[in-house]
């Protein structure tokens, strides 16, 4: 597999994992309500590119809004992915995209930090 991707919709993020270039997107919303349908599959992609990764991993995350099950969900897939920078499988990078005054999102980022040995980098939008 060289590329798996799924598009945005109002309610689902768009995903993009690119295995030849070792890049994996997440962008938009995620506000599913039954997102025990929907992550698995990606998880079960996500798997596959362990299995054999790029050398460097570049996470982009990019949500504007994700739900409280969603969030699970990411947590559970980045966990997966720093799994390969433990295991000195891939160097991982987590570029994070977020809005200053979301003080959750923050939060989030922050837990991540101090959770994985991954490299995070938070980015701030800017606002005019």
């Amino acid at each position: 597999m060289q590329k798996f991707e799924i598009k945005e919709s109002i309610k689902i993020p768009r995903i993009l994992i690119d295995f030849e270039r070792g890049i994996i997107n997440l962008i938009g919303r995620s506000t599913l309500e039954k997102p025990d349908e929907f992550y698995p599959k990606v998880i079960d992609v996500i798997n596959l590119y362990i299995n054999n990764p790029h050398q460097t991993t570049k996470v982009l995350v990019d949500l504007e809004y994700y739900n409280t099950k969603s969030a699970e969900y990411l947590f559970l897939i980045l966990n997966r992915i720093d799994s390969l920078h433990k295991e000195n499988k891939s160097e991982v990078k987590i570029f994070w995209h977020y809005d200053p005054d979301d003080y959750g999102i923050i939060g989030d980022i922050n837990n991540l930090k101090a959770t994985l040995q991954s490299n995070v980098y938070a980015i701030e939008y800017e606002l005019a």
